[in-house]
């Protein structure tokens, strides 16, 4: 499969290349797709920009037809951080030993999305008992090194103890993200299904209790 795609500061750079996509399309390998409506467009590039705006700064008002009502905002009182839960110990030589490679998917459910430049990992437990196995074994670390290839900055890993899961934002990781990234996934739809297929070292016992077919 190809994608061919490109930036330019001179629209007229672009619609040249346009023109010339069509020869490529005609006379090179059989059975090409995907390909309708004639000559490529040339569109503009647009770069998400994200901030954060005090909400004094906006106010709010209600407009029945007969004037503006305003709306009291209250400005919001910061949560104070909670304490991360404790991490499970290292194993011992003798408990390494007993470890085996199981794809995180057998562990865990994944969907991910964008953010601007930024994408969103969401891992969600298979059941309750392997939460804290993924705090240990899933570091932001760990996702980071998997991602290398494609985050170019910093990876924090959030909690959703509610629910078992963990949220990992990878910033600068879709190469200008939405309509400005030349990628063949610009929005991280695909790194959800990406990282489940990490594998992760887990206790013996651990793989024997995973349900039936949850390695298939």
């Amino acid at each position: 499969m190809l994608r061919l795609s490109a930036r330019h500061p001179k629209r007229e750079a672009l619609e040249l290349l346009a023109r010339e996509a069509a020869s490529p399309v005609t006379s090179m390998a059989p059975g090409t797709t995907g390909y309708i409506g004639g000559r490529p467009a040339v569109h503009s590039a647009i770069r998400l920009s994200s901030f954060l705006l005090a909400k004094s700064a906006v106010p709010a008002v209600f407009d029945l037809g007969e004037g503006e009502i305003a709306v009291p905002v209250p400005p919001g009182v910061a949560n104070a951080p909670e304490a991360p839960p404790p991490a499970i110990a290292a194993p011992g030589a003798s408990a390494a030993a007993d470890e085996v490679a199981v794809p995180l998917f057998a562990l865990a459910h994944g969907r991910s999305g964008d953010k601007g430049n930024h994408a969103n990992i969401g891992i969600i437990a298979r059941q309750p008992e392997l939460v804290a196995l993924l705090r240990d074994r899933l570091t932001p670390a760990v996702v980071a090194d998997y991602f290398r290839h494609l985050c170019a900055g910093p990876v924090t890993r959030y909690e959703l103890p509610g629910i078992g899961a963990f949220n990992f934002l990878l910033e600068d990781a879709l190469g200008g993200g939405g309509v400005l990234s030349l990628r063949n996934d610009p929005q991280g739809k695909c790194f959800a299904q990406m990282l489940l297929d990490l594998e992760l070292q887990v206790p013996r016992r651990v793989a024997e209790s995973l349900p039936a077919g949850a390695l298939a």
